[in-house]
């Protein structure tokens, strides 16, 4: 069994997708209109809806960008691995049992008023075509702008959220660990 990791849980590096930023926002309002009910409240949902509306040029384009902002081969960005994801806001969790030989490379699609935290750090915004990259084996939440995780009241109810700035939504590669180890030790080091 692979060892929980240690160091960050996120990476924002800065950078944004140029090309098809545009795009982003009207996949999400495709994503409203066509699973409406699929932003959940402490739950990610995978939104299968999409893809029959996602042209396979917006996924290579995004695989192309990635590749170079990040300056990794181009074959980590399988399409095989890539997927489009909502919630609502999500409570303090890991990823590991589902995801234990993976890091995401998140572009945030619609971030509205939530942000991505650790144990302890506070949320701030996201920008459409912001670049994250998420460890699924340590702890992370989104919870809205300000508040930290300990901070975010647990939706029990787990149900679906129609208010646009108590909505995320992003699309995702999973990358295996080896391919994105060395941004990860970057940030602990800065850190």
């Amino acid at each position: 069994m692979p060892a929980r990791a240690s160091g960050p849980s996120f990476v924002r590096t800065g950078l944004r997708i140029e090309r098809d930023r545009d795009r982003l926002e009207w996949l999400y309002g495709l994503a409203r209109e066509l699973c409406p009910d699929e932003f959940i409240a402490e739950e990610t949902r995978e939104l299968h809806a999409l893809y029959e509306h996602v042209p396979l040029g917006l996924i290579d384009g995004l695989r192309r960008e990635l590749a170079s902002v990040l300056q990794l081969p181009h074959e980590a960005f399988s399409r095989d691995r890539f997927s489009v994801h909502g919630c609502g806001p999500v409570g303090l969790h890991d990823d590991f049992f589902r995801f234990p030989y993976v890091y995401f490379v998140i572009v945030v699609a619609h971030a509205g008023r939530l942000g991505l935290v650790d144990p302890v750090t506070r949320a701030h915004a996201h920008e459409p075509g912001e670049i994250i990259l998420l460890d699924p084996r340590c702890k992370h939440a989104l919870v809205p702008v300000g508040l930290c995780a300990e901070e975010h009241p647990y939706e029990r109810g787990h149900a679906p959220v129609h208010d646009p700035d108590r909505q995320f939504m992003f699309l995702d590669f999973d990358l295996y660990r080896p391919d994105l180890r060395a941004h990860f030790r970057r940030a602990r080091d800065r850190a």
